[in-house]
């Protein structure tokens, strides 16, 4: 039989886990409607990194709840460890946030025939506008080769080379739609209205 500290502990421990993910589940639909609409989930390994990210977040707390809250501590000892248990939590989600903010699509890039979706992590400048741009190469001999070869050097690659970058269009690129190069393989992509819409199972 479990006494009646055990089962108040369990009893606190599972609140806090449905409290949790009740919580969680209300970021992630913002989260997901707001940055990876259209199929923008598909650019990159987002359901991997949401799984380990929320499976922490989830799983942290009510474990932390059951070890450290207990019926035999006093009030105020409960109070501080629970903050002490949701401070942590907090800190966990915006890590985790954060990670998740780098998944979004950056700007689409044309680089030697070939159209490339580079996402926040790996852009190095704050591009975030998801507009389409070309690569133009500096000529042999003009004043910008020099940066050019030094970026080449330090191992940048050209599509992550803003400062080369032409603005373009998806009317210009692409007409109708376009194949871009992502992390997860070959992604279409076409436009609904002013949006953009990412989509595997086009042909």
């Amino acid at each position: 039989m479990l006494t009646n500290n055990i089962k108040k502990k369990i009893k606190w421990s599972s609140l806090h886990f449905f409290l949790g993910a009740i919580l969680l589940l209300l970021v992630s639909i913002y989260i997901y409607n707001s940055w990876f609409f259209n199929g923008r989930d598909q650019l990159t390994d987002l359901i991997g990194l949401t799984v380990i990210i929320l499976s922490l977040d989830l799983v942290l707390g009510p474990l932390l709840s059951l070890w450290l809250l207990s019926p035999n501590k006093s009030r105020k000892e409960n109070i501080i460890n629970i903050s002490i248990i949701l401070l942590l939590q907090v800190c966990s989600l915006g890590y985790g946030i954060v990670q998740i903010d780098g998944q979004r699509l950056a700007y689409i890039i044309k680089w030697q025939g070939s159209y490339f979706a580079v996402t926040k992590n790996d852009s190095r400048s704050d591009i975030n506008t998801e507009a389409f741009y070309s690569f133009k190469e500096p000529k042999v001999g003009s004043k910008d080769r020099a940066e050019y070869e030094k970026l080449i050097k330090n191992s940048v690659s050209p599509i992550e080379m803003y400062e080369f970058f032409e603005l373009s269009s998806f009317e210009s690129e692409c007409s109708q739609i376009c194949g871009v190069v992502t992390k997860k393989g070959i992604v279409n992509i076409t436009k609904e209205g002013d949006s953009l819409v990412f989509n595997k199972s086009l042909r």
